[in-house]
């Protein structure tokens, strides 16, 4: 049986279980605000738990905010010279199967821009119910969280006074937030790498995330941010559809120091609500050239485990350490013998959502020789062209 009771987005993202549909019952056991265009964001922000990998004496450069420090590895292995790092992307989107008609709600970037970068964002579905299609905010808070950190877009004017590459996960999402002004909500992640310090510049604002592996291991996993259980943060479009949002300054930011060979796992709650961080490290490639296939095979176990009925996913058991079970009737009816003892049913299943995964792996790649000087052979063919043109040549210097 497919339960709508852990109603997350919309009706189209509940998860699979064993609770009937009367709207009675869900009434009795719901336990999370359905969000829509009236969603209010909390009276303070949310706590930020900001944690910082970092070696001491190399800090990324982040334009806006503040970080909280917390340094958890500070013993970074100098590249040899000549090195710098790069990261070798890639992405699966599996939509929702009621929702590929119009592509799911799911939106993302990834950009080899700086050394590389990605983003990805998860549009609130409830937004269906007033005629609009969820897809268009996140879709559009993702093309400009990229245009702002290429200097694209309607940020070339602005961009053309950067020197280097700017590392500012954060600024992107208040830049993407202040000029999406198109109807619906979403979460949104947004990570670069800073090439200059090997580090892995972050910020989150929701249940969309990232986890670092290194050597087989977690490294870091980014927290959730949430209002209540099943309610995260979200960018929406105020005043213009919304009664109030949560902003770029409530995200948490992340500095990470990477190595080479180190992963980067991120994606929607899709991903996280249906796989176990053992699963998707297990999973997480080996090099390079596995970043694609790896991708695949994550999004591929989270559809399976979202469609089945009796799995324990991380989703229901978050539900059962929040007090959230099945009513006591289907607790009976699905009871069983194991072992020699009774067990009463347990909530139980994936939810059915849009899973977006983006993987990237960690390389040494040389660093690109300078522009070389023109020779003087150019300089002599500039002259001369100059003079054919009519244009004087330069006065030598006194």
């Amino acid at each position: 049986m497919h339960t709508q009771l852990l109603q997350r987005r919309a009706a189209a993202a509940s998860p699979v279980g064993t609770v009937p549909k009367s709207a009675a019952m869900f009434s009795l056991f719901k336990f999370g605000k359905k969000r829509s265009n009236q969603y209010v964001a909390a009276s303070a922000p949310a706590q930020s738990t900001s944690t910082e990998l970092i070696e001491k004496t190399s800090q990324p450069t982040v334009a806006s905010g503040s970080i909280s420090h917390q340094d958890l590895y500070s013993g970074s292995t100098p590249l040899p010279a000549g090195k710098q790092l790069k990261l070798q992307l890639a992405v699966c989107y599996l939509p929702h199967p009621e929702k590929v008609h119009y592509g799911g709600e799911d939106a993302h970037f990834i950009s080899d821009y700086g050394g590389g970068m990605m983003g990805v964002a998860d549009g609130v579905g409830g937004w269906q119910e007033s005629g609009v299609n969820p897809a268009d905010y996140s879709r559009t808070l993702m093309l400009m969280s990229r245009a702002y950190l290429e200097g694209n877009d309607i940020f070339q004017e602005q961009a053309a006074s950067r020197h280097g590459v700017l590392i500012d996960p954060r600024g992107a999402l208040e830049a993407a937030h202040m000029n999406t002004k198109v109807p619906g909500s979403a979460t949104a992640c947004v990570m670069q790498l800073d090439q200059a310090n090997g580090v892995l510049a972050a910020a989150n604002l929701g249940d969309s995330g990232f986890l670092v592996i290194r050597d087989g291991k977690e490294l870091i996993r980014s927290k959730p941010l949430q209002h209540y259980f099943d309610c995260p943060l979200q960018f929406g479009a105020f005043p213009e559809f919304v009664e109030a949002t949560d902003t770029a300054d409530m995200a948490d930011l992340y500095s990470i120091t990477l190595r080479p060979g180190d992963v980067i796992v991120a994606g929607t709650d899709g991903l996280w609500d249906n796989c176990y961080l053992s699963e998707i490290i297990a999973m997480s490639p080996r090099s390079p050239a596995d970043a694609q296939s790896s991708a695949d095979a994550i999004a591929a176990t989270a559809r399976r485990h979202a469609s089945d009925t009796e799995f324990a996913s991380p989703y229901t058991r978050e539900a059962l350490s929040q007090g959230l079970d099945l009513p006591w009737w289907d607790k009976l009816l699905g009871m069983s013998f194991k072992g020699g003892k009774l067990h009463l049913k347990q909530l139980t299943g994936g939810k059915m959502d849009d899973i977006t995964v983006l993987v990237a792996f960690v390389e040494a790649t040389d660093i690109p020789p300078p522009p070389a000087p023109p020779s003087a052979e150019a300089q002599m063919d500039s002259g001369a062209a100059d003079a054919a043109s009519g244009v004087p040549a330069p006065a030598p210097a006194q």
